[in-house]
């Protein structure tokens, strides 16, 4: 019978806003091996979460790894090792998010080293939301709409979604405009818990909060591989050199909200 390891790397992460994104992968390998969970949001430090995949039988928390050195530089010539911090993450003191600023990240664990570079896209603004009525469901959902800028330099987002100021374990849409340069785009945002619970998500009066993120394709291609590996028999796609499991993503970001009426 073919095991499981399950892994959960969380931070904000990716995450430095109140929301924080956990992640949650089915994982085809029975050997232990280093998640790192490493992002950097506009004008933030940068943060690293390091852990270890375990069984998928193991109902034990998973613990953070604290013995790494962890170091960040940027292409403006700053270079930092990151301090521990009490809350299980490595995190920056002077390394920040800028836009169109490239980063590289270095940790060495037990002797091993694992790379990863990342580059920030410029943000893009959000025109406006409005309301979009699926013919099939009882409410409307948020429609995002924005141009895409002419260019190679933004290609890929990811919307974060949150509903009266908190951020519950929704589906994460992602967006590729490879094939639309410099396009308009207007967007449907399908708001669905992540476990696919047979729940409506959004109730009349909802303030629904869209956080559109800029990133690279390294970071778009581990979340698009990690969203459709359900029947997969490989691990989402790392930028992380090494063999180690997660991901090293910088973003910009903008957000825009909408009370849903109707």
């Amino acid at each position: 019978m073919n095991r499981k390891i399950l892994f959960t790397a969380a931070a904000f992460l990716l995450a430095f806003t109140a929301c924080e994104d956990i992640i949650d992968v089915d994982l085809n390998s029975v050997e232990p091996r280093l998640v790192i969970d490493a992002s950097i949001r506009m004008g933030a430090p940068a943060e690293v979460r390091i852990t270890k995949t375990k069984d998928f039988s193991d109902n034990t928390a998973y613990t953070p790894i604290s013995e790494a050195v962890v170091s960040i530089s940027d292409d403006a010539g700053n270079t930092e090792v990151l301090p521990y911090d009490a809350s299980g993450k490595f995190i920056a003191t002077t390394i920040r998010g800028v836009e169109r600023r490239t980063y590289q990240l270095t940790v060495t664990y037990e002797e091993v080293e694992y790379t990863a570079t990342t580059y920030m896209p410029p943000r893009v603004e959000i025109d406006s939301l409005t309301q979009w009525k699926f013919p099939i469901h009882d409410y409307p959902f948020p429609q995002i709409h924005f141009k895409d800028p002419i260019g190679k330099e933004n290609e890929y987002y990811r919307l974060i979604i949150g509903i009266n100021d908190e951020y519950p374990r929704l589906r994460e849409p992602l967006i590729s405009t490879e094939f639309m340069d410099g396009s308009m785009v207007h967007l449907p945002v399908f708001v669905s818990y992540e476990d696919g619970r047979d729940e409506d998500a959004i109730k009349k009066g909802d303030k629904i909060t869209v956080e559109m993120r800029c990133i690279d394709k390294g970071t778009y291609t581990f979340f698009y591989t990690r969203d459709n590996m359900e029947n997969a028999l490989a691990n989402p796609t790392s930028n992380i050199s090494g063999g180690a499991l997660g991901y090293f993503g910088a973003y910009s970001y903008t957000s825009k909200e909408i009370v849903m009426e109707w």
